[in-house]
């Protein structure tokens, strides 16, 4: 049989099976199509080269759900709007993103990005919190009064302000990574804007929190005694927290650090689970050097600061942490001992480049000087000792009287 024939239920019927698929065009509209399996399936399409374009097929159904008189009338409808500019197939697919919800996005927005586990924990959290009636609903019903409102109704000044950043950061990708074939986004607008143009922000003022230096020995007192009574993970803990004032590591870059990155022939230690992602090389000093023996052999793990668990890890250390802070009624969590760290390095006159290398911030594009400026571990090391030894000075100038006191 010829690859044309009059498209009809009985001339459909009498096809024969072939070997492998085949396609027959209509003799009464040839753009209408009849595709042949070698099982027997039979489908229609419709089959149009567009001028300019790439050729366009729209899967219209199989045969005999869709009989030849109405696939050739949803034929003439899709040839109508091929010659109008539209492209079926492209319109299925922009209302497919279209409908795209919340929850979609976001593990399309973790899909695309490195993200830290502490970050991508807290994102989850926020979804979790405060947008979990949104995450089964289209982005597109997220518009600015629904912005609006679930900022007003979130009672954490901060916390509401951090879900809109999330969600901006949210609407921010689907700008680019929904887009039909002109490029033209679906979603141009990030709803989040409002905040800024109604000047809504809660802008919540940075934490000051930090131990002044008549409590550096207080909290060292009250962080060896809760120390002589906890486990061996609490006792990491414990030391996590000395380290973290001797260093101004942040928590995570702490419980995150491995053996495998501390060199003591070299006398330093790599932190490669920073928050910006660069490799921070540090100088281990006589101070360090003995918080890292004092870890040495006390949890079989890879993880320096260890913990006797399956992860052989620290996962959350605020019990260990709120025990310290209400022995020593100071401020003393882990960004309070890095705020610590920073404020008494400035005291100490410690350059404002080495004081950021320290804590691994980055420096601006703008910053030229910055560019020249390279800092190892060695040129660090007399700034560390600095600090450190200041701190040491510090510490041991008290007993647990005087916590009582300062308590009670």
């Amino acid at each position: 049989m010829e690859r044309q024939f009059n498209f009809t239920k009985q001339a459909i019927e009498d096809l024969p099976l072939p070997e492998s698929r085949i396609e027959y065009r209509d003799e009464k509209l040839p753009e209408l199509r009849l595709r042949v399996t070698s099982s027997g399936v039979k489908s229609f399409s419709v089959f149009k080269r567009v001028s300019g374009g790439s050729p366009v097929r729209i899967t219209l159904g199989k045969y005999p759900s869709l009989s030849p008189v109405r696939a050739r009338t949803l034929a003439l409808k899709h040839l109508a709007d091929l010659s109008d500019g539209v492209n079926p197939n492209e319109q299925r697919r922009v209302d497919a993103m279209s409908a795209v919800t919340l929850g979609e996005t976001f593990e399309a927005y973790k899909r695309s990005r490195k993200l830290r586990v502490t970050t991508l924990r807290g994102y989850e959290g926020v979804l979790r919190n405060h947008l979990r009636k949104f995450i089964s609903k289209p982005l597109g019903e997220i518009d600015r009064r629904v912005v609006i409102d679930i900022h007003a109704g979130i009672a954490s000044e901060a916390q509401a302000d951090l879900t809109m950043r999330v969600l901006r950061a949210i609407f921010n990708f689907a700008k680019y990574e929904y887009c039909r074939q002109d490029g033209t986004s679906i979603f141009p607008e990030n709803p989040v804007e409002i905040l800024s143009h109604r000047k809504q922000w809660n802008n919540v003022r940075r934490r000051q929190t930090h131990l002044r230096p008549g409590e550096l020995s207080v909290f060292y007192r009250a962080l060896q005694e809760v120390r002589d009574q906890e486990t061996p993970t609490g006792q990491s803990i414990c030391d996590a927290m000395l380290f973290a004032l001797l260093t101004g590591l942040r928590r995570g870059e702490i419980f995150g650090l491995k053996w495998k990155d501390v060199d003591l022939r070299a006398a330093i230690f790599t932190v490669y689970d920073t928050k910006n992602g660069l490799p921070l090389e540090l100088p281990i000093t006589k101070h360090i050097d003995q918080l890292f023996k004092q870890q040495n052999g006390r949890v079989n793990s890879e993880f320096v600061f260890a913990a006797d668990n399956e992860y052989g890890q620290v996962r959350e250390p605020k019990k260990v942490v709120a025990k310290v802070k209400t022995l020593s009624a100071a401020h003393c969590d882990f960004h309070d001992l890095r705020r610590t760290f920073a404020t008494t390095a400035e005291h100490l006159d410690v350059g404002n480049y080495k004081i950021k290398r320290l804590m691994n911030h980055s420096t601006g594009r703008d910053d030229v000087t910055a560019g020249y400026i390279v800092l190892t571990a060695e040129t660090l090391r007399s700034s560390a000792e600095k600090i450190q030894n200041y701190f040491s000075s510090k510490l041991k100038n008290s007993n647990i009287v005087e916590i009582r006191k300062a308590v009670y």
